[in-house]
């Protein structure tokens, strides 16, 4: 597997249908007072893709908006002179898991499967592995006044297609912003 295959963002393959079959996992300072937050900006947004820069701009500002839309309905602001908090994302892949079998002679990928042999055996054969590769994404809000991260998520998802730029981007980009800020701000008593 290249590092450029791997390469992918976890919101770029989901599929059309818009069922999120996900993982999320979700941890924050319980003894952070979340209703002080009242104004937000953003940091770092970093996305490791195989898109074009074009399209790695689209996606960047649809996720944003997408996040930003889900802030203003909880009442939250943007303010890049004095936030509360700041907010971050990183996403990628990795692989999820991996099985193999036994490896083929280059010839019966050709012409069908022939018998099989082990890599050890045969020079020049070709190993018969299955990857799976899994999306990530993480958000991070980190309190302005501390500078320390007082809440995050983090959503995982089987890649089915790789690469592929959905055409329902923003679409896409709004089911995830809900799934990843849906307990945000959490409800705690504060100090």
């Amino acid at each position: 597997m290249t590092a450029r295959s791997s390469l992918v963002v976890l919101w770029m393959m989901l599929p059309v249908s818009g069922v999120w079959g996900q993982k999320i996992e979700t941890k924050y300072d319980h003894a952070n007072d979340f209703r002080r937050y009242r104004t937000y900006a953003w940091r770092e947004r970093k996305l490791l893709t195989q898109q074009n820069k074009e399209n790695q701009e689209l996606i960047d500002k649809a996720l944003v908006s997408a996040v930003n839309a889900q802030f203003q309905a909880k009442g939250l602001t943007e303010d890049n002179n004095a936030p509360d908090f700041y907010v971050t994302y990183r996403g990628g892949s990795t692989i999820a898991d991996s099985k193999s079998g036994h490896a083929y002679f280059a010839n019966d990928l050709a012409w069908g499967v022939g018998p099989a042999w082990t890599n050890d055996t045969i020079p020049g054969s070709v190993p018969n592995v299955w990857v799976s590769m899994q999306g990530v994404l993480l958000f991070e809000v980190t309190d302005a006044k501390t500078d320390s991260a007082t809440w995050s998520t983090l959503l995982k998802k089987k890649l089915k297609k790789p690469g592929k730029m959905p055409n329902n981007l923003d679409q896409i980009a709004t089911e995830i912003a809900q799934k990843a800020f849906q307990s945000f701000p959490p409800k705690t008593s504060g100090k």
